[in-house]
């Protein structure tokens, strides 16, 4: 700084004739509310406020101001005579009366940043008990005592003025701290102009966390909402500007840098036409977390992300609330036993079970890594819960080790998830298929039988209905198992969940495609035509669960899967939400049917009979008639076969046992004929 600029004299406001220093009244204000951090988010000054003994000196101050002023308000000044009197009697009972109320109602259990409309509840009701003792008195001894009947004008005056005051307590105190909290959060350079999707709760929960941090680099300049009736409203400061087809417009006059989806149950159709929007204004979007993941304190609104495959194909989202009331009675204080806890599927159904407040939760897989990573997760998934983790490294085929896990931990509820499940690999292996997937279930089933499992629930797939592969054929037995299991425990609750392809598991399309997008390498498909259901990993754990809670006797539930989708769509959206054109950065090549594909694939046996169930995307199926006399001796055979690592004799056991399996080869090339035939057409 220059001499010249030190020695500058004060300058004069000439309105006022007062002497300001250079800076001007608002410089000054930002330089009181600097201070707040300091201040106000010191631990010694959080700690005094927030202790019992400043709440109830507070509450005692404002009972004495209110009775006093109620007094004062009724007389039009200081009571007169007997008046006097009685006020000065009541006061100090008052104030003992209330602060033991408000304390026996634990108000001063509660914390007052974080006042909100339940402590306002408890604030009137702490407040009318005591205003009702006095309306009581008033009521019985009129004329009899009169220094405790005190005026009902006075009493409903004392009422209004002591919640309204002891309310507004908490309410500045909550204003102060996050005003604090505010000015403590640095600003992160440029701001974002941003556009928020939906006006209603998880919205405005998007709004009030964007305003309060300033760290996110973000500045919501107004809502987009259907809702015709919201249309010119403000909600937290932000005003909704118009429905969701106005975001080009709106996007183009308002110099929108980004539009954020705030529909946490949003429907996939819904998010398309967003995302179409959005590209016709070349404005990025975002969107934020599910609802069950900001339920499950996975994330905040705050932690927005771009748009992925899964908000497009995935099915609409179930409603959570009812899932868990449906939910928990079946498995709250339970110990529940998942296999395969380590996929993708299991690690999910792990996760979601921890919701429902089991009393633990045993992780079983006979990958030592998956173990350990499933365990790592749930931990701190759980950290705030009193669910006990057990992890357990077994293979279902070790019948005593298998024993001993269920003698120590007793397992009432089982999930089996557990199954190799790649098709084309299993073709050409189908000795170890039938050892993983059947006899591990057959292992699994003893152990449930003899140690008194209450209900078991079997995760398989669309591929076991009519199955083309191994893989869906050893399914279709593992389900007649549990079927014919269900009927010999008729006190037991046996169940099979069955659904099409989950977005983003292991080994999956998607993560497929992802890394060939990724690579600048050709997305490959195997034919043009083919079509698949898709779900999304936390979809179809939560429909597991609530379906696992529903069986009874062998029942196959099915999962609403929504429309089938061509894999080559599929691939068309991936692209598209890479940022990348198809044709000019990247392209798309065919390479055939691999072995034991379908073209399109089926979700129920024509004679099952999928009938609705209590909730609207789950069907069930009842057990279909089938000899279990003979499934014995068929699964001895296929054992005796898979020991032998005969797979000419595992084909040949499968064509016989009239599950509607059909050598793979043979369909393929219906298929194919079939395609070729309509594409002619």
């Amino acid at each position: 700084m220059s001499l010249s600029k030190q020695f500058l004299p004060p300058t004069t406001n000439q309105a006022t004739n007062q002497i300001f220093p250079p800076r001007t009244r608002l410089d000054f204000y930002h330089r009181l509310t600097a201070l707040l951090p300091a201040i106000v988010l010191r631990p010694w000054v959080q700690n005094y406020m927030l202790s019992r003994r400043v709440q109830m000196a507070i509450d005692a101050a404002i009972a004495v101001m209110s009775f006093a002023l109620a007094h004062i308000l009724r007389f039009d000044g200081w009571p007169p005579g007997i008046e006097d009197d009685r006020m000065l009697l009541v006061l100090p009972y008052l104030i003992a009366a209330r602060l033991t109320v408000n304390y026996l109602m634990g108000l001063y259990s509660r914390v007052w940043r974080y006042v909100s409309i339940p402590d306002a509840v408890h604030i009137s009701l702490s407040v009318g008990l005591i205003s009702a003792i006095l309306m009581a008195l008033r009521l019985a001894f009129p004329g009899i005592y009169p220094l405790l009947t005190v005026p009902i004008t006075i009493i409903v005056m004392d009422f209004i003025l002591t919640t309204s005051l002891m309310l507004c307590a908490r309410l500045v105190w909550r204003v102060t701290c996050e005003n604090a909290a505010r000015a403590k959060t640095q600003a992160n350079g440029v701001r974002l102009r941003t556009l928020l999707v939906g006006a209603g709760d998880v919205g405005i929960m998007a709004a009030r966390e964007i305003g309060r941090r300033r760290d996110l680099g973000l500045q919501v300049c107004g809502f987009v909402d259907d809702d015709p009736s919201k249309h010119k409203t403000i909600i937290q400061g932000v005003q909704v500007i118009g429905s969701a087809s106005d975001i080009p417009s709106i996007a183009r006059l308002s110099r929108i840098d980004q539009v954020i989806i705030t529909m946490a149950s949003a429907r996939r159709k819904t998010v398309r036409r967003i995302l179409d929007l959005c590209e016709a204004a070349e404005v990025p979007v975002k969107i934020v977390p599910a609802l069950y993941e900001i339920l499950g304190n996975h994330v905040t609104v705050s932690n927005v992300r771009p748009v992925e495959i899964e908000d497009l194909l995935g099915r609409d989202a179930i409603d959570v609330e009812a899932w868990l009331e449906a939910s928990q009675s079946s498995f709250q204080g339970k110990r529940v036993l998942i296999t395969g806890a380590g996929g993708s599927i299991g690690r999910e159904l792990c996760r979601q079970i921890a919701t429902l407040d089991p009393a633990s939760i045993i992780l079983l897989d006979k990958d030592e890594n998956s173990v350990f990573e499933a365990e790592l997760e749930l931990r701190s998934h759980c950290a705030d819960k009193k669910v006990e983790i057990i992890p357990v490294i077994c293979d279902l085929r070790i019948t005593a080790r298998l024993r001993n896990v269920f003698s120590q931990r007793q397992p009432q509820v089982v999930f089996h998830a557990a199954a190799h499940k790649h098709v084309p690999l299993l073709e050409s292996n189908a000795s170890e298929a039938v050892l993983n997937n059947i006899v591990g279930t057959v292992r699994l089933l003893e152990c449930a039988e003899d140690f008194d499992v209450e209900r078991c629930v079997m995760v398989s797939t669309d591929k076991a209905v009519n199955p083309t592969n191994i893989m869906g054929a050893t399914k279709r037995v593992s389900e007649l198992m549990f079927q014919a299991q269900a009927m010999r425990l008729k006190s037991r609750h046996y169940s099979c969940v069955r659904f099409g392809n989950v977005l983003n598991s292991r080994g999956s399309v998607v993560p497929i495609f992802r890394e060939q997008i990724k690579n600048g390498r050709s997305v490959t498909i195997t034919h043009p035509d083919v079509e698949r259901y898709f779900m999304t990993i936390p979809e179809a754990a939560q429909l597991i669960i609530q379906a696992g809670a529903l069986g009874q006797r062998g029942e196959i539930f099915l999962l609403d899967m929504g429309e089938p989708v061509k894999v080559v769509d599929l691939a068309k959206d991936m692209i598209r939400l890479s940022g990348l054109t198809l044709g000019e950065d990247i392209d798309i090549e065919f390479t055939g049917l691999r072995p034991g594909e379908k073209l399109k694939e089926e979700l129920l046996i024509a004679e099952e009979g999928a009938q609705t169930t209590r909730y609207e995307k789950i069907f069930v199926a009842p057990p279909l008639q089938y000899d279990f006399r003979r499934l014995d001796r068929w699964v001895e055979k296929l054992t005796e076969a898979a020991e032998a690592d005969d797979d000419a004799a595992i084909y040949k056991i499968f064509s016989e046992m009239e599950i509607g399996f059909h050598p793979a080869q043979l369909k393929n090339n219906e298929n194919v004929k079939e395609a070729a035939g309509v594409g002619a057409m």
